[in-house]
């Protein structure tokens, strides 16, 4: 499968090149991105050269995992990413991670969404997957409004599911079917431990 360009009103989402690298080593050096996310710490340039230049094209290859850099239409500087990771028999991941300098501004919604309704359009528009997941540390209450917006449906917490850096944590998770109202009140818990 090849990489798939897909834009929303601010943004452009495509597969991230090897001008993108100092941008991915920059982000994934954040603290709240090296606790929240499993990638490798401390993050190095031959990490993020692999991740661009190795394991996104694998996966848009294999059809398994999809990635798409985040940029501004009127700026080519990556702002952050969101993927659907384990896409096998009409499921997927759907995961994301934004410049901190970004945050705040509705974007990673914004490019979340698109890459959602590109994963349960019909085909050849879409993946017309039936079913995304969202798993995030219980703590990551950013991610879980991202998740919360886009209509994902709280599932339940996995209690001490995730070591992370030594420190062990819970894991949210949520659903999203393509059958599913995006539109309307979805309720989550105010605090995963309430649940």
């Amino acid at each position: 499968m090849e990489g798939v360009t897909l834009t929303t009103e601010r943004l452009i989402l495509r597969c991230p090149s090897v001008a993108d690298v100092d941008r991915v080593l920059s982000i994934c050096e954040d603290p709240e991105i090296v606790a929240f996310t499993t990638v490798p710490h401390p993050y190095r340039l031959e990490d993020a050269k692999a991740f661009v230049t190795e394991i996104i094209p694998a996966g848009w290859a294999s059809g398994t995992g999809l990635a798409w850099g985040i940029y501004a239409k009127d700026h080519n500087e990556l702002l952050g990413l969101v993927s659907l990771s384990r896409i096998e028999a009409g499921s997927a991941e759907l995961g994301y991670w934004l410049d901190s300098e970004v945050r705040g501004q509705g974007l990673m919604t914004e490019a979340a969404a698109r890459v959602v309704d590109y994963a349960f359009a019909p085909a050849p528009d879409g993946l017309h997957l039936r079913r995304l997941g969202w798993e995030a540390v219980a703590d990551n209450v950013a991610s879980a409004g991202v998740a919360r917006k886009l209509g994902f449906r709280w599932e339940g917490l996995r209690r001490e599911a995730a070591d992370r850096l030594g420190t062990i944590y819970d894991l949210s998770y949520a659903g999203l079917l393509r059958s599913d109202d995006r539109s309307g009140f979805n309720p989550w818990p105010a605090r995963p431990e309430a649940a």
